[in-house]
């Protein structure tokens, strides 16, 4: 287990492989330890973080979460990690706290993933929506075994019985974190901000999601800088229900190359510089072309089964 403390708060982190830098984030209720089948695949190819969000899994804060304040904290825990710029693959609300991050810093966001994300907070589910009231919360929080059967619910059956790992984190967060996490959630619409998307980004959704609704997708019709997926197997993880297949249409995505400048300088207001050569036009090739599908070709390289690390 690796700690460090930003902002006076202790947050739980690990890192696997060696490469250019790409950090998962989890959603509500979870704990990096899902995204650890997932990481090991991409760490093959880069390096791989994950940190547990304030509040849940072992990290720990004395404030109530915020999607904004969780988007400062991937800020935070990039400039303690010494990243410069990395990629954010985020799943449900880890999805929309990357996707707000990467349209206000694209200076530190190279690309984009967003998984099973609420965009508009209205699109949660009414089972999660009633966790916003505090007789609700507190019902839940204090019944662990009815956020373990939750958490199962919205896994299935397709993993083996190392999820237990999973499911002892999903307990750990107090009512009052699980219900301020959805009340921000809730509140949140990141639609009038998506004509600012400056980086490219992939947008994947379980066309059999009931946690968040997948018409999500269909926010992003006019946005030229995403790509979306439908994954029609798939409920609310795709990286669990369809693994083999997300992790083809993801590790694609990383590939390609990583746009130079995504954002614009604001213009200086000193004296103006003396003349100098025109600059070239700027060129598409340096962009990825998000119109090609999300699919690679089809792979025979195995993928490891949905296994979890053993507890620290």
């Amino acid at each position: 287990m690796s700690i460090i403390v930003i902002d006076n708060q202790r947050v739980h982190y690990e890192v696997f492989g060696r490469g250019r830098p790409v950090v998962f984030l989890h959603g509500w209720l979870g704990s990096w330890r899902y995204w650890y089948t997932t990481m090991e695949v991409v760490s093959r190819q880069f390096r791989t973080y994950s940190f547990d969000f304030w509040g849940f899994g072992e990290s720990r804060t004395n404030d109530m979460p915020t999607i904004q304040g969780y988007s400062q904290q991937v800020i935070r825990f990039l400039d303690a990690m010494g990243i410069e710029r990395a990629a954010l693959v985020g799943h449900s609300m880890g999805g929309m706290v990357a996707m707000k991050t990467a349209i206000e810093h694209p200076e530190r966001i190279t690309r984009v993933v967003t998984v099973g994300a609420p965009i508009n907070g209205n699109s949660l589910s009414w089972m999660l929506k009633l966790v916003d009231r505090p007789f609700f919360a507190e019902f839940f929080a204090r019944r662990p075994w009815l956020r373990r059967s939750l958490f199962r619910f919205f896994f299935g059956d397709s993993l083996d019985p190392e999820v237990d790992e999973v499911l002892e984190d999903s307990t750990k967060s107090s009512a009052d974190t699980i219900r301020a996490a959805i009340h921000s959630m809730w509140r949140t619409d990141l639609t009038p901000m998506l004509d600012k998307l400056r980086v490219p980004a992939l947008v994947v959704h379980g066309a059999r999601d009931d946690i968040v609704n997948p018409n999500q997708l269909q926010l992003f019709t006019h946005v030229t800088m995403a790509q979306v997926v439908r994954m029609e197997q798939s409920r609310h993880f795709p990286f669990v229900d369809e693994a083999d297949r997300f992790h083809q249409i993801l590790l694609s995505f990383l590939q390609q190359p990583d746009p130079i400048n995504p954002a614009p300088k604001p213009a200086r207001k000193s004296s103006p510089a003396p003349p100098a050569s025109p600059a070239p036009p700027a060129s598409d090739a340096a962009m990825p072309i998000m119109g090609q599908p999300a699919l690679p070709p089809h792979s025979t390289t195995p993928t490891p089964r949905n296994r979890l690390p053993p507890r620290t």
